[in-house]
């Protein structure tokens, strides 16, 4: 076994009325082997706000990318502009025989065709049907399409994991976090161009747990199963390197007694590349009276869960500009991270605090909540994914 699996639940006692119930799954590689037959996608912006300081880190951390991928994958590097339009530097290149040199050659200039850019390394990842990491680079708007819905719309293929990089505050922070959210990955808010060296190259990952892993939950009960951090179910994870939580919640019927879920989690073997599967149960049984029910409550799961879906709130509360509203969602964080005692909960509400403080003091302009959005966007999407 490459994986474990591992389920706590939050009510293994059903009561006499309708309960909501929280489930946290915990997926750990027992041991890694040198990623093989993985598809790494660079997008890089190209566009004259990239001239300068940030292209030329930008070209730096991809060659160290290059250097740091290991044989028996493959690359394809693709940067866009709208003075270049989008370029397909190479296409699902054997890291073995790639001109690495290519990379030398890229400039600064024009606009940003990141819809366009997005829409062909998809069209790419397709053809090749590989498990794939994509790292997406950009500093701006998007001068072709702009519209969040739009990128809400897009397909993005199956075992494909995006990290997504925004430089600066001009971007659309509401874009990359869609992406991050519709593929299970992480979205980076660089403010200090100097970041891209250390982020970009660090966010790949050179050895893996497990390939084409798919988590599905399902209901016995028939009530919906509704996901905290990630869409679905199931849940396509693609490439797992490290430790991953799923977070979700399901409603347990009056006086229910038996099976109430069962995930199923499939993957691909690196070692062996053969197809394994792990089968889990959930069940809950009938509580004897009130005492009963309220004493089997594991409080641990159900705070863990409710700090998390507070932490999700609070960047819809600060995307939203509503600094009251978020105002109150940060002081419930608070105090549910005191009930914890948790230290990295007490740690990350305390930075969440002193920036809202901060946007504060410098009078809580526009600008200064766009940024205050792209910071705490950035740290939550991160949390979520437990990165």
């Amino acid at each position: 076994m490459t994986i474990s699996v591992r389920v706590e639940f939050s009510h293994p006692k059903s009561f006499n009325t309708e309960v909501k119930g929280y489930f946290k799954m915990l997926l750990v590689p027992e041991k890694v082997a040198v990623a093989r037959n993985v598809h790494y996608i660079i997008l890089l912006d190209t566009s004259g706000s990239m001239k300068g300081m940030k292209i030329e880190l930008a070209k730096k951390s991809t060659r160290e990318i290059l250097n740091k991928i290991p044989q028996g994958n493959y690359v394809t590097l693709i940067t866009f502009s709208g003075q270049g339009g989008v370029k397909v530097l190479s296409e699902h290149v054997d890291i073995s025989s790639i001109d690495k040199n290519v990379v030398d050659n890229i400039i600064a200039e024009g606009t940003t065709p990141f819809y366009s850019t997005l829409s062909k390394a998809f069209e790419i990842v397709k053809k090749y049907n590989e498990p794939a990491y994509m790292l997406a680079l950009t500093d701006g708007m998007p001068t072709d399409i702009i519209e969040v819905k739009a990128y809400e719309q897009l397909d993005i293929p199956p075992n494909t994991k995006i990290y997504a990089f925004g430089i600066g505050d001009d971007y659309k922070e509401e874009i990359l976090k869609i992406l991050a959210d519709k593929s299970g990955g992480i979205f980076y808010h660089l403010q200090d161009p100097t970041e891209i060296e250390q982020k970009l190259p660090s966010s790949v990952a050179t050895e893996i747990g497990a390939k084409n892993v798919v988590v599905d939950i399902i209901s016995e009960a028939g009530t919906p199963v509704k996901l905290l951090n990630y869409q679905g179910p199931p849940v396509n994870l693609g490439v797992v390197e490290g430790a991953v939580r799923i977070y979700g919640e399901v409603t347990i019927p009056p006086n229910y007694s038996s099976d109430l879920l069962t995930v199923k989690v499939s993957y691909v073997d690196p070692v062996q590349d053969r197809v394994q599967e792990i089968i889990k149960k959930v069940g809950v049984s009938k509580a004897i009276d009130n005492n009963d029910f309220l004493s089997s409550i594991n409080k641990d799961v159900t705070l863990e869960y409710r700090y998390y879906e507070l932490l999700a709130k609070y960047a819809s509360d600060i995307q939203a500009q509503n600094l009251v509203e978020a105002t109150r969602t940060l002081n419930q964080l608070t105090q549910i991270s005191q009930q914890t005692r948790r230290i990295e909960f007490m740690e990350t509400t305390r930075r969440l605090a002193d920036a809202l403080d901060q946007t504060r003091r410098v009078g809580s302009s526009v600008e200064q909540t766009r940024k205050l959005s792209k910071e705490v966007t950035s740290e939550v999407t991160r949390k979520l994914r437990g990165s």
